[in-house]
């Protein structure tokens, strides 16, 4: 019998999605007798107990669904299927706990399986596991952490045929380092087993930079959360927008910071925008600011409302912080340096984590909408995409939730909005994995410039996929 090998890969979470394809197919996995299809997913695969209660919809065993997953069991060599919400009414009905339940007859699981699991020894059980959509994109890592099995050559295939899979991964075959290259070489056309198990890259610290910008936006935060304590009157601009004590406030903390900490940099702010395109033209650097992003949603009392600060070099986005006061929460990021988000509150440790798109699902997306500019031309553009759940959300926050893996798509078909109300969210997707591009004729284009001209962000589409 050809001896299992060890291959151990060391790569940032969203690197490892490239090895989705393999779970769909299957691996083989070991797992404790006598254990709740729960408690398996909970204490061997280690699934989040809320991972287990939202996403993991539709359960199979050997091909028959299961509802109740506390009562069944695993078995040995049977086949464990996970998958999130399926799309149609088969789906529906295979759901756990479907009331569709004239569709279930003659193919509801057989309870057998845990008289069977109750009955065998206590050795380990050899099952097969496969995991669907949303249950790969937001699981996969974690049942990696845990190790599986599969055949060697087909590793081999996967890398050969998507070269981008595990970009950026270090192995360790059998104890020794090997590169991309000889991993596959080492693997191709073998048909013994291989024994992987995944070690996710520790989070690294914001570079220096991005947090000085979320240190301004969160006492410019402060500011804003002060006048709402305190009480605005509201003001309109001559384009009717909005303009309270708030925006003011906000603008003078973030202008006297950024002189602070970034002396000679010039600052385009919404509270500041008249300077001629002549000047602007010269400017390599700059940053671009919406002091509140979002004051509709902050005259109406609601916590979508954002500080926005972006520091942009040779006409695009290059750092990016985004604070959102009312939920005490940052989001920094920039291409080629990674995206993060810390929480400050009362149970909060105000420590930064590491935030990444997922893969999006194309057969079940999370589509973004604007919360105050809705628009016919956003729905047909999403009219052959297939929508399983759409968020309304205000203000530059929609780009942050693409960005820590909540949504995949946020299309922008309405003009109007201004290069202060994308630049800092922007950078922050980028940085972590995904991309803010131009749309035309409901084509996505070219990376969204900044300093342009007319100040105008045109329309656009944010989304999990990656910069080209």
């Amino acid at each position: 019998m050809p001896r299992t090998q060890i291959l151990i890969v060391t790569a940032r979470p969203e690197a490892l999605l490239g090895l989705t394809p393999l779970l769909r197919e299957g691996v083989a996995v070991s797992l404790r007798p006598g254990l709740s299809l729960r408690q398996t997913m909970i204490q061997d695969l280690g699934f989040c107990p809320e991972c287990v209660e939202e996403r993991v919809q539709t359960v199979f065993l050997d091909g028959s669904p299961v509802d109740d997953i506390d009562a069944d069991s695993a078995s040995p060599g049977c086949t464990l299927a996970l998958a999130g919400a399926l799309p149609g009414v088969a789906g529906i009905a295979m759901r756990r706990g479907s009331p569709v339940g004239v569709f279930r007859e003659g193919i509801t699981h057989d309870t057998g399986h845990a008289e069977a699991a109750q009955s065998a020894p206590s050795e380990p059980l050899a099952v097969t596991l496969k995991l669907f959509n949303s249950v790969a994109l937001e699981c996969l890592t974690s049942v990696l952490e845990q190790g599986v099995e599969l055949r060697a050559g087909r590793l081999a295939e996967l890398l050969k045929a998507d070269p981008e899979a595990l970009a950026g991964a270090s192995f360790r075959l059998d104890g020794q380092g090997i590169d991309h290259a000889g991993l596959v070489a080492a693997l191709s056309g073998q048909e013994g087993t291989l024994r992987l198990t995944a070690e996710p890259l520790a989070a690294e610290a914001p570079h220096p930079d991005l947090i000085t910008l979320a240190d301004i936006a969160e006492a410019a935060g402060a500011a804003i959360m002060e006048v709402r304590r305190t009480g605005f009157t509201v003001q309109y601009k001559d384009d009717t927008s909005p303009l309270t004590r708030a925006d003011l406030a906000s603008n003078e903390t973030i202008l006297r910071g950024l002189a602070e900490r970034f002396p000679g940099v010039p600052v385009l702010s919404e509270e500041g925008a008249d300077i001629p395109v002549e000047t602007r033209r010269l400017w390599k650097r700059l940053f671009i600011v919406d002091p509140l992003d979002g004051t509709k949603e902050f005259v109406k009392e609601l916590g979508e409302f954002c500080v926005c600060i972006a520091l942009a070099k040779d006409g695009f986005p290059a750092l990016g912080a985004v604070h959102v006061p009312a939920w005490g929460k940052t989001y920094v990021g920039g291409l080629g340096l990674g995206a993060f988000r810390r929480e400050n509150g009362d149970d909060k440790s105000g420590a930064w984590q590491a935030i990444a798109v997922r893969q999006p699902d194309e057969t079940a997306l999370t589509v973004l909408a604007s919360r105050s500019h809705p628009s016919p031309e956003t729905e047909a553009f999403l009219a052959d995409k297939r929508v399983a759940e759409r968020i309304t959300a205000g203000s530059a926050l929609k780009f942050c939730l693409v960005a820590e893996g909540k949504a995949d798509l946020y299309p922008r078909l309405s003009v109007g909005m201004r290069e202060w109300d994308t630049a800092a969210g922007q950078a922050v997707l980028e940085g972590a994995g995904g991309s803010v591009v131009s749309l035309a004729d409901g084509h996505p284009g070219e990376r969204l410039a900044v300093n342009k001209p007319d100040l105008l962000s045109g329309t656009f589409l944010a989304s999990a996929t990656p910069t080209r």
